[in-house]
């Protein structure tokens, strides 16, 4: 016989060239193609899923699958961020991770932690190089130690404190970590904006690494550029980011139950720090302040939140002002501009959030620099200010009287400490500020009055009746890391820039395991007059918003967790591409495909398709709970058809970031002509060897670049000299090779649940 004819006007188009690549495979049990699914999207190594860590018997219920999950991020994207609530034992999960992973770390810590951390590493019998977040901060460069040096992967604790590219401490970190891996960890990942989360993930991402997850940059994303619904997932999928509440609901049961206080609701006061009819005067003076120009709202909003805090808190930065006023005439008169240095070394208390907030204001030259009416202004501020009446401090006084309880109270200013210390004589009180400590009015050392404040929480044995103490004041050094739950009570004594202050302020004393079955929190809130003026609580709650769209609030990032739990059933095993039904009242088809390198959850309603591993999670685990259904293999085909143009967006994007950098003004971009010009007179001449190198180039400046590589390619632009393509390439071959990047991005359908 002959083999059939196939002519031309046999031929049709497909109607959706993607349905064929997405062809669906076997029908499964609805619970074991919903575990398929999870596991794919959690797209993990299999250490991560298999248990085969040798997990120390140290790990509380809830932190062993924490350990597990960052290990596999970690071994996947080079690095993870580990952010869950205060009080969840982070310390512990990171050197777990880290003893788990089997290589040399260091630590990067704030200064006030050093201790803290060497005490842990010594209870687990390991060691580790430490360097403080203070040293990264110095203005020029300093070596790294060698025993550092040779670590290839990298704990950076309270890692918050490098949100902002702008500073030392982010730069020299950032170039540090090239090459290495990374473990974040910070229970405030969002401080004020979006674009926090990309700072601290362009430490150990490229630029394009997370396109196919509706990311196509993580600079522009940075800048605000992204759909923040990716935001949420991109954050949950490099994170490990549970609530309290997640970790009551998931990890309730066992042999060693958390056990959390209750938290009070959050009791509010407005109280001032002058008279009303004083204070009125002083806020209405600061707002006639100009000098500065554009810098002068800096200085306004700098006093006023000191006059918040206390009047001799504002008196000090009253005198600041004003030298810097005069520093800022003799700088006219030689020509000069004040900047940031200048302004650091008169306003280094208390002011660096402010500095970060207003970044890169600075008090111009010339006339605007000072006026006599500013300085006419001054001296009457300072005469109103002259008051010995303290409302505020009454009121606290009469609290800590009426209502006996261990309290911790939080301040922004030194000055205002000691202004406590001296209007609460009669009361049990200590003071920490940085590294010293005052027990009343006598210093002692830190660590001292922390023994005596708290020694069940620094395991220590109970102090001599002398130093017996109930109150610790406290600045938001305190805040960060420290147990400090033998208290009861958190006072918020000054209202703090950014609301993740707050959260880890109380985070001191609401812990697992704390002696007290309820907490309490107290806001002294401003005066209306003054809170007018500072808009202090319309920034916090536009701050909380941005966090909240970020996936940063309550329950934001704890889906992945979940999807772990779902991802870990036992089953009968089903292949890449099964599918199943179930009955539902809420009609949807949940697809999870792979796009790349990458795997993303796609809802599919009436409504139309949306990227969505959230709802994805929620739904696969609804599949995994029901009984089967009837397959509708025609509902599936017009789900996969619906959700075709969503995901030839993302493979378009994934194209577009294999040959185009996002950013044409980066100096990758204007480097990549030059090479391959390079490249085309090495081909010219046959040197096969200098193209394939030049070409390996040309895909490192396309493909995007971390943060660190980025300011290494800056320093080298930068150096004096003629710039020569063979520097280019032996500052290309120092770096880590690629990966993968340069193939085809492929599609492919790994699980897919029809409800209803």
């Amino acid at each position: 016989m002959h083999p059939p004819r196939i002519l031309s006007e046999h031929l049709a188009p497909l109607s959706e060239p993607l349905a064929c690549l997405l062809a669906p495979g076997a029908v499964g049990a609805p619970a074991a193609v919903a575990a398929l699914g999870a596991r794919a999207l959690l797209d993990l190594t299999p250490l991560a899923l298999e248990g085969e860590a040798p997990w120390p018997a140290w790990l509380a219920p809830h932190q062993l699958p924490a350990a597990e999950r960052l290990v596999g991020i970690v071994a996947r994207y080079g690095g993870a961020l580990l952010a869950d609530a205060v009080g969840l034992g982070k310390s512990y999960v990171a050197l777990a991770v880290a003893l788990a992973l089997g290589e040399p770390f260091a630590l990067v810590v704030p200064a006030v932690l050093v201790g803290q951390w060497r005490a842990l590493l010594a209870e687990h019998g390991t060691e580790a190089p430490i360097l403080t977040h203070e040293s990264l901060s110095a203005p020029s460069y300093r070596p790294v130690p060698p025993s550092a040096a040779r670590c290839r992967l990298w704990i950076i604790d309270e890692a918050h404190r490098f949100r902002n590219p702008d500073t030392n401490r982010y730069r020299a970190l950032a170039k540090m970590l090239v090459g290495a891996r990374v473990l974040l960890v910070t229970a405030t990942p969002v401080h004020n904006r979006i674009a926090d989360l990309f700072h601290l993930f362009r430490l150990f991402l490229r630029d394009h690494d997370l396109t196919a997850w509706g990311v196509p940059s993580l600079c522009r994303a940075a800048r605000g550029d992204a759909d923040p619904h990716a935001v949420a997932a991109v954050a949950a999928r490099l994170s490990v980011s549970r609530s309290r509440e997640r970790v009551h609901a998931g990890y309730g049961t066992g042999p060693a139950v958390l056990s959390f206080p209750e938290r009070a609701v959050d009791e509010a006061m407005r109280l001032g720090t002058a008279p009303d009819a004083e204070l009125h005067q002083l806020v209405t003076g600061i707002g006639r302040l100009e000098a500065g120009g554009e810098a002068a709202a800096l200085f306004r909003m700098l006093l006023l939140s000191q006059l918040a805090s206390s009047l001799p808190a504002f008196r000090a930065s009253l005198d600041r002002y004003e030298a810097f006023l005069e520093l800022g005439v003799a700088a006219a008169a030689q020509g000069r501009t004040l900047g940031r240095r200048d302004f650091r070394r008169l306003f280094s208390a208390g002011a660096g959030d402010l500095q970060l907030a207003f970044f890169p204001l600075v008090l111009p030259p010339g006339p605007a620099a000072a006026t006599e009416r500013d300085r006419d202004m001054v001296r009457r501020l300072r005469a109103l200010a002259a008051s010995p009446h303290d409302p505020k401090a009454d009121a606290l006084a009469r609290l800590l009287d009426g209502r006996a309880a261990k309290t911790v109270v939080f301040v922004q200013s030194r000055a205002t400490v000691h202004h406590l210390v001296r209007h609460l004589r009669g009361h049990r009180l200590a003071a920490v500020t940085g590294e010293r400590g005052w027990f009343g009015s006598g210093p002692a050392g830190r660590e001292e009055v922390l023994r005596a404040f708290a020694p069940q929480a620094q395991g220590a044995p109970p102090p001599a009746r002398a130093l017996e103490t109930d109150v610790l004041v406290a600045t938001d050094l305190l805040s960060e890391g420290l147990n400090l739950q033998d208290a009861s009570r958190v006072i918020h004594y000054d209202l703090p820039w950014s609301p993740a202050r707050l959260e880890q302020r109380v985070g001191r004393i609401d812990r697992a395991g704390s002696p007290h079955g309820r907490i309490e929190t107290v806001t002294f809130l401003p005066p209306q007059s003054l809170a007018d003026a500072l808009t202090m609580e319309r920034r916090l709650i536009a701050k909380r918003r941005l966090q909240a769209r970020a996936g940063a609030g309550p329950d934001g990032l704890d889906w992945c967790d979940r999807l772990y739990g779902l991802a870990a059933r036992a089953g009968s095993p089903v292949t890449p591409g099964a599918c199943a039904a179930v009955p539902s009242t809420e009609p949807a088809v949940v697809l999870v495909v792979r796009l790349g390198g990458l795997v993303e959850g796609v809802v599919v309603t009436d409504a139309g398709a949306r990227a969505d591993p959230a709802r994805a999670t929620r739904l696969l685990e609804q599949a995994a709970a029901a009984d089967p259904a009837p397959f509708d293999r025609a509902a599936l085909e017009r789900g996969i058809r619906r959700a075709a143009p969503l995901l030839r967006g993302r493979l378009a994007a994934l194209e577009d970031a294999r040959w185009r950098a996002a950013h044409r003004d980066r100096l990758s971009r204007r480097l990549i002509p030059w090479v391959l010009a390079a490249g085309r007179r090495a081909a010219t001449r046959r040197r096969h060897a200098d193209l394939a190198r030049l070409d390996a180039l040309v895909s490192r400046l396309a493909l995007g670049m971390s943060a660190g590589e980025e300011l290494l390619l800056e320093e080298l632009l930068a150096r004096r000299g003629p710039l020569t393509v063979r520097d280019v390439l032996a500052w290309h071959e120092r770096l880590p090779r690629l990966g993968t990047g340069a193939e085809a991005p492929q599609v492919e359908l790994v699980a897919a649940i029809v409800l209803g």
